[in-house]
């Protein structure tokens, strides 16, 4: 009977010890996993955050391709530099002519839209996201984006104006 009992818990042991294993193997690839996805997590949202007002700005500039209704200058006027480069999109209406201005001021994207000829002060538009630049230049028909991400990480892309070509109306 003793040599049973010995016996059983021989293999008790066996059993606990083996289900021990176990239970570590699954934590160690559980945490793994976690770590895994944590680290694929922020690659996802620092590519996020560099690209997406590259991308919002590319978008609108598409979604606005008239010929001669883009222009790239000052706030206040596309003919005049007043230190805040601004992307202006115009647009008629109900014989009314309208301007949506993008730009960086003070560490924010805006986007004011309004009659075009009103002045504002850069602080009435909306605030897009949080930056730390954006700037745009223009050549011939290819407006150059540039923008600067709250890390600090630079990101450009380039928006060839098809309306300019002739291609669109």
């Amino acid at each position: 009977m003793r040599g049973k009992l010995q016996r059983h818990s021989i293999e008790s042991a066996f059993v606990l010890i083996l289900f021990a294993v176990f239970a570590m193997t699954v934590v160690a690839v559980l945490a793994l996993g976690a770590n895994s996805y944590q680290k694929l997590v922020e690659r996802d949202n620092d590519g996020y955050n560099k690209w997406i007002v590259t991308s919002y700005v590319a978008a609108k500039i598409r979604s606005n391709d008239v010929r001669g209704k883009i222009q790239v200058g000052g706030f206040a006027s596309a003919e005049e530099e007043d230190g805040i480069e601004t992307l202006h999109l115009y647009r008629e209406s109900e014989g009314e002519k309208y301007d949506t201005r993008i730009y960086y001021y003070d560490g924010y994207i805006y986007e004011l839209f309004t009659l075009a000829d009103l002045h504002f002060d850069p602080e009435a538009g909306n605030v897009v996201m949080e930056a730390r630049g954006l700037s745009f230049e223009r050549e011939g028909d290819v407006i150059h984006i540039t923008s600067v991400d709250t890390e600090g990480r630079t990101n450009t892309a380039a928006v060839s104006l098809r309306s300019e070509r002739g291609v669109m109306a």
